[in-house]
């Protein structure tokens, strides 16, 4: 993984900038917390070692560093008004999302490259990049018996009654 707080503090002194306390608090809460944390996860976190720190900073920084490629922000369907945050990484991975808790897994699976590829040559473009979201249940919910909508259209089901197919 890239060092991303040498990177932003070369790219802000290129700038004209400079690595202020909280953009470097900021950087490190990033780093530390997993499962790509939410602007106002990052902020609360943030907070605990700076409670001078403004949520505005927050998402000034992360806006930032999405431009400078430094971060993905992603947005999972059902969570439109909230980004997560993902440190900019060069491997390509994917997304489990839990549609009880909001836990996001990544996972990595080099088949999903070879299609993107496969279907590149079928349709004579350059794929650049996919994203695949998985929705479920994660361990812990399916444990505790949490119940899951159908996927957005509003009729619970319950877990012992979900399917999973072959692909």
């Amino acid at each position: 993984m890239v060092d991303i707080q040498n990177d932003a503090a070369e790219r802000l002194h290129s700038q004209g900038g400079r690595m202020t306390a909280q953009r470097r608090l900021i950087l490190s809460t990033l780093e530390s917390l997993s499962g790509h944390p939410t602007a106002e996860q990052i902020y609360e976190q943030a907070r605990l070692s700076d409670p001078r720190l403004n949520l505005s900073t927050v998402y000034r920084t992360l806006r930032w560093l999405s431009a400078e490629g430094l971060v993905s922000p992603q947005r999972f369907e059902g969570q439109q008004r909230q980004g997560r945050f993902d440190l900019g990484q060069a491997e390509a991975h994917h997304h489990f999302l839990c549609v009880s808790c909001g836990r996001v897994i990544e996972f990595s699976e080099p088949a999903l490259e070879v299609i993107g590829a496969k279907w590149g040559r079928r349709l004579h473009v350059r794929v650049d990049g996919m994203t695949l979201v998985l929705r479920g249940l994660c361990e812990a919910c399916r444990s505790a018996g949490v119940q899951a909508t159908d996927g957005g259209h509003g009729e619970v089901v319950s877990t012992a009654s979900m399917r999973v197919g072959s692909v």
